[in-house]
């Protein structure tokens, strides 16, 4: 628990000296219905994670490795943290992580509020990535998403995550919002993501059992072989009037 307590200490700290939002002051965590906090030191949490977005057909040349171990060395924190890792020959896959939160008011509409350090790496790259092709989102729903098949923008058949995020890589959906993309790519480093969403508006209504589902993931362009992994998460659940 001590452990626990001090790698969070340590992330509010460093995404306060970053500057991530003037509204940091507003969001204490007295003014809060639930908090939680995640830093994956002792395993997963409960916490799932996967691919969507492709081919019919290709489910079974479409692996991916979820992980619960070791962040790189470059991250501001030490300690475990998620991954999931997978190749994208196809250019459209999201990477994502999702889990369901109890203990909330059933029926009920709450604004959700994400402080992440989360990252990316290209394990392979064939070639030089933009930064319009690698976006990271995140939301919630009152279900538990699924992998199901869907008629894609170009009119084939894909295996997609039944939320929306939006039809393209950059566009939000009512469900999942695009928070920003990924500017720099290299092979050799991670490119680190830290930052909230105090001045997004993330709001889901609870299911009759106070169920809701978290979503965050990366949805990207680049046909290359993509590491995504989260490092530390605190998230903050306020019940709307």
């Amino acid at each position: 628990m001590v452990g626990t307590m001090v790698r969070a200490s340590i992330l509010i700290l460093f995404l306060h000296l970053a500057g991530c939002s003037s509204e940091m002051e507003n969001q204490s965590a007295e003014f809060v219905d639930l908090l939680t906090v995640f830093d994956f030191e002792n395993g997963d949490q409960e916490w799932e994670g996967g691919i969507s977005d492709f081919p019919v057909g290709y489910e079974d040349s479409t692996e991916y490795l979820f992980d619960n171990s070791q962040v790189p060395v470059l991250l501001p924190v030490e300690g475990n943290g998620l991954s999931v890792s997978a190749d994208n020959p196809h250019g459209d896959l999201f990477y994502f992580f999702k889990r369901k939160v109890t203990d909330l008011e059933p029926n009920k509409k709450y604004k959700i509020d994400f402080e992440f350090l989360v990252y990316t790496q290209l394990l392979t790259q064939s070639s030089k990535p933009s930064s319009d092709e690698l976006y990271f989102k995140i939301g919630a729903v009152n279900y538990k998403p699924e992998l199901k098949k869907t008629i894609w923008r170009n009119s084939m058949d894909y295996i997609a995550l039944d939320v929306d995020k939006g039809d393209t890589n950059s566009e939000s959906g009512n469900d999942i919002i695009n928070v920003g993309s990924v500017k720099e790519f290299t092979s050799e480093t991670p490119e680190i993501i830290s930052g909230n969403t105090f001045d997004f508006i993330i709001e889901a209504e609870t299911d009759n059992d106070g169920t809701i589902w978290l979503v965050i993931g990366i949805d990207s362009g680049i046909k290359s072989q993509l590491n995504f992994g989260m490092a530390a998460l605190t998230v903050y659940y306020r019940k709307k009037d």
